[in-house]
């Protein structure tokens, strides 16, 4: 457990990043211009940081002292953990953090972001293999 738990130090950070991220008061945070809530530039910034989540989470879960079922899907529940993480981050927002609401815009730029690092991975996986 040990060993797993030094495997994905960094995923672990990465993620209590996105959600110290996803707690900043609405106030704290600059204005943007309101242009179309799709292309909003954040959305960039959701997708990015989803994107090397799943990479960090994925790359951890093919370390030794994994759990067999993990380090043999090591995408699969690195996808159900980001999922998992993008959605909780809306609803924190939502229901938690003042001056911030949820997007199903940002939901959908987080799970894009986690289908980036999906096909990222799975490319560098196969030329590794």
């Amino acid at each position: 457990m040990i060993l797993f738990l030094r495997n994905t130090r960094w995923a672990i950070l990465w993620g209590v990043f996105i959600f110290i991220l996803t707690g900043v008061p609405g106030s704290v945070l600059p204005r943007l211009p309101s242009f179309v809530d799709l292309f909003q530039p954040d959305k960039l910034a959701h997708l990015f940081v989803f994107a090397v989540f799943f990479w960090l989470l994925a790359r951890s879960f093919q370390q030794p002292g994994t759990p067999m079922a993990v380090y043999r899907f090591p995408a699969l529940y690195a996808f159900i953990i980001c999922l998992l993480v993008a959605g909780t981050t809306e609803l924190l927002q939502e229901f938690v953090v003042p001056m911030r609401t949820a997007s199903i815009w940002d939901f959908f730029a987080n799970m894009v972001g986690c289908f980036a690092g999906f096909l990222f991975f799975q490319i560098v996986y196969k030329k590794t293999r």
